[in-house]
């Protein structure tokens, strides 16, 4: 009932889509679902200029558009036997080439109006997001909150749950790495060389359009203190977390920054609404269920049910402690499970404040 009061919104260039069935992959045997939610081209006007993408003049009654679409999405805008393609291409009246197999070629769009190539691009563009949102996430934006002397303080907590808590499933593994702490701003799929240009470019925008907003309360520090968690059960725990809070500025200005980012490139059809909250919920991931050990049998982890673990007693002896204070003067473009030699995250981008 939920999906249906409230469904999936995507943004595409400056409109908002509603996708029908969210459960409904996109695959080369079946026309995609948000096809039928789009505007039809004939509704657009010549000067509609809700876009920023360049539409070039070729003679007095033919019109392109070229861009970048990466080959893992090609299948889905020519769909089976090209059933796809070809509706676009009818209901658009355009011609649409899309590279082959192994070229190295954006996708062109040829058409008899500005209208009728911007419609046509906007369908792809729909279904190459809505095919992204579903595929595993390779990169995040992230602040880093692991500085010397949060990370001293981690270890020490750390060190006192192992030694002071015996709640079921508490162990070693659950603990996330101190070098790896961090507030993550939104997650992305970014498939290859050009879609990483393309989010490092959003994010040096993004500097200049929204930095502006914490601009007085430069540098910006930010205190990692007290705890929570993700479930109802603090004895079925699957993520414990500590809370962050400005510790030089009015309190909501992080909150503001992050969801002016995180909407920015939501909008942009890169960064997925993961939870359909009109907030990101601000926290720093201190023990996960999903890190825990797995078991080793013939060299191969086993499939394993994930354990939840008892923090009732984390909670009762240390809700209020204090990692310390971070200066926050980055923002990174993070890749998922990718390492740099210091223990953080590689980054693709990283922006100064």
């Amino acid at each position: 009932m939920n999906d249906i009061l409230k469904p999936e919104l995507i943004w595409i260039e400056s409109r908002c889509y509603r996708v029908n069935d969210p459960i409904v992959d996109v695959s080369l045997h079946q026309e995609h679902d948000l096809y039928e939610n789009d505007m039809p081209y004939q509704d657009l006007q010549e000067n509609d200029d809700d876009t920023d993408y360049e539409v070039q003049m070729i003679d007095s009654d033919r019109y392109c558009t070229t861009f970048h679409v990466s080959k893992h999405y090609l299948g889905n805008i020519i769909g089976k036997k090209g059933a796809i393609k070809m509706r676009i291409q009818r209901d658009t009246k355009t011609d649409i080439q899309i590279p082959r197999m192994g070229e190295n070629k954006d996708v062109v769009i040829y058409g008899p109006s500005v209208s009728s190539v911007k419609a046509a691009r906007r369908k792809i563009n729909m279904i190459v997001i809505s095919a992204r949102i579903r595929q595993r996430y390779t990169h995040f934006i992230s602040l880093p909150m692991n500085n010397a002397e949060i990370v001293k303080n981690f270890e020490k907590f750390k060190e006192l749950v192992l030694q002071d808590c015996q709640g079921t499933g508490l162990d070693d593994s659950l603990f996330t790495k101190a070098s790896k702490l961090h507030i993550t701003v939104g997650v992305m799929c970014l498939m290859d060389t050009e879609e990483r240009l393309l989010a490092s470019k959003y994010l040096a925008e993004v500097k200049e359009q929204f930095m502006p907003m914490i601009q007085s309360h430069l540098p910006l520090k930010l205190r990692l203190k007290g705890l929570s968690y993700m479930n109802d059960d603090p004895k079925e725990m699957h993520v414990l977390y500590g809370c962050v809070q400005e510790d030089n500025a009015p309190k909501g200005v992080l909150q503001d920054m992050i969801d002016a980012i995180a909407q920015f490139f939501f909008k942009k059809g890169l960064m997925a609404n993961e939870f359909g909250r009109d907030n990101v919920k601000i926290h720093v991931t201190l023990l996960n269920s999903s890190y825990r050990e797995k078991t080793i049998e013939n060299d191969r982890p086993t499939k394993q049910k994930r354990e939840s673990f008892d923090g009732s007693e984390i909670l009762e002896k240390f809700i209020d402690y204090d990692f310390g204070v971070m200066e926050v003067n980055h923002i990174h473009l993070s890749q998922i499970n990718t390492l740099a030699p210091g223990g953080f995250y590689q980054s693709t981008c990283v922006i100064s404040l």
